[in-house]
């Protein structure tokens, strides 16, 4: 029997030094484990939304799947922070209705809602990477609700521009089934604010489908939510639209209360526009309860509000109007009111109101300053403004009953053009 010296009972045969570095990476190997992908710590900074989009805008699903992962609880936040975004810029996009004119809102409207869809698909990666329904329902709840907005001022296209009511009134029905599913959507993740805001649109909607009813309890349901809110903006617009409603129906008892609460919130809120509608209803109202003294006053505050805040399409109704009153009040300056008002209408309104808006004062604008140069004893002005108003009429002698006959026509029968006798 051989005895194996110390040296052989230990290493049976000496390493050769590749085998000794084969064992030192295997040793290496085993000390220190591999890093599997999911111990890799999420980037602070994911890759922005923005650019997450284009590769969706371009087919690349996969791609924006691995973006979106990047940083789960960052991307949430940041898709959170989107919705608010969007809420902002249609808010935003009120006033450009107000200062931007009917044609140039449609375009933003569109461009707007365009943008949206774009992000939309970007909640839907999202939601299938998360299983967030919440977060995609409130998104596709917008959209929705974005999209009835337009086609309630679309249907106004068809009436405003072609006096076609048959089309308008398919358009607003297809608002009004898109308000509908945006507000399912948004009721069943207890968005508050949306249900508010959509609930508002659909009350606009039934306005112009001459539905003044539904109207009336789709404000009232828009009021219960925006309670819930709390603050001024939502509670001041569902009061501005009531009172708008009720003095269309000439009930101005109704009217007022909403109408001055909503100039008050406006007022604690600071916004112009706002105000200045707020303020053309209390006018209007007055206007029907023949109250010509307190029209004045309420109806020079609009027209201020108007021009301060560049609420165009305020301006010129609230011009018209101060002229109709002042001729109540014998006033001297009611003449120069209506032409100026006339000259709005035919310059800067051309992009601010509807053509057939545009006609209809044109038409009533020139039978008022007749029937006020009249008064005055001018009746070789009476006849000149007279002789105008029937070549605004065209070839069409029948054109200014068949104007005011159409269902397009309702929506403004709510400015006062009956005269009656002044109260000092």
């Amino acid at each position: 029997m051989s005895i194996r010296s110390p040296t052989s009972f230990y290493f049976p045969r000496v390493m050769t030094a590749r085998r000794w570095l084969f064992f030192l990476v295997a040793f290496a190997s085993a000390a220190w484990p591999c890093v599997s992908q999911a111990q890799v710590p999420p980037a602070p900074d994911p890759t922005p939304l923005s650019l997450i989009v284009v590769r969706l805008d371009a087919g690349d699903v996969a791609g924006a799947e691995r973006l979106l992962s990047e940083n789960m609880p960052v991307t949430k936040r940041r898709l959170e922070e989107k919705i608010a975004e969007f809420d902002q810029k249609f808010d935003e996009l009120g006033r450009s209705g107000a200062t931007g004119g009917h044609d140039v809102h449609t375009k933003v409207l569109q461009a707007f809602i365009d943008e949206v869809r774009r992000y939309q698909k970007l909640f839907d990666v999202y939601r299938g990477l998360s299983d967030d329904e919440a977060l995609y329902k409130r998104a596709q709840a917008r959209t929705l609700r974005f999209e009835g907005a337009y086609y309630t001022h679309f249907g106004e296209d068809a009436c405003g521009d072609e006096l076609d009511w048959e089309e308008a009134q398919e358009r607003y029905h297809t608002a009004l089934g898109k308000l509908d599913a945006a507000f399912a959507l948004a009721r069943e993740v207890n968005d508050v604010r949306l249900m508010a805001s959509t609930k508002m649109n659909e009350g606009s909607t039934w306005i112009r489908l001459i539905e003044p009813e539904k109207a009336i309890r789709a404000y009232e349901e828009a009021m219960r939510y925006a309670q819930q809110l709390g603050g001024d903006m939502y509670p001041g617009l569902v009061n501005l639209n009531l009172g708008n409603t009720y003095v269309w129906l000439g009930d101005t008892a109704k009217s007022l209360p909403y109408s001055e609460a909503s100039l008050a919130a406006f007022r604690r809120m600071g916004r112009g526009t706002w105000q200045a509608n707020a303020a053309m209803n209390i006018g209007n109202a007055y206007i029907r309860q023949q109250r010509f003294s307190n029209a004045w006053e309420t109806m020079s505050l609009a027209l201020e509000l108007a021009k301060r805040s560049g609420e165009d399409r305020i301006r010129g109704r609230a011009l018209l109007n101060l002229g109709m009153v002042a001729w109540q009040l014998k006033r001297p300056e009611a003449i120069a009111l209506v032409k100026e008002a006339l000259e709005w209408y035919a310059g800067e309104g051309k992009e601010i109101y509807t053509p057939i808006e545009r006609e209809a004062v044109g038409q009533d604008g020139l039978r008022l300053l007749s029937q006020i140069a009249r008064d005055n004893g001018d009746e070789e002005a009476a006849e000149r403004y007279n002789k105008e108003f029937f070549e605004s009429l065209g070839s069409d002698p029948d054109r200014y009953g068949a104007l005011r006959a159409s269902p397009c026509f309702e929506i403004y029968k709510a400015r006062p053009l009956k005269q009656a006798p002044a109260q000092q």
